[in-house]
């Protein structure tokens, strides 16, 4: 069976994070949770969670409304973060 280089992830081995930059983004534009809400639509505890990197998901479209609303890129919202074990 070809694997093309994939790694299984194993429950035990800590394989990275992904680290949300929302937060610095918004305080860097001066931009607030309650603003950024009402011009994406985009609900207020998942901008929060988002914020303050509680969230364990996140939807294309909130990232597609959030990049389109902040004029910026998915890496400039999104990074990981790999294990350097």
């Amino acid at each position: 069976m070809n694997n093309n280089n994939l790694k299984p992830i194993v429950h035990e081995i800590q394989y990275g994070k992904i680290k949300i930059h929302l937060d610095k983004i918004m305080n860097n534009r001066n931009i607030t949770t309650y603003q950024l809400n009402n011009t994406t639509n985009i609900r207020f505890q998942t901008i929060q969670a988002l914020c303050d990197d509680s969230a364990s998901r996140i939807d294309f479209n909130v990232l597609a409304k959030l990049c389109y609303s902040l004029n910026c890129k998915v890496e400039d919202i999104i990074e990981y973060i790999p294990n350097n074990e």
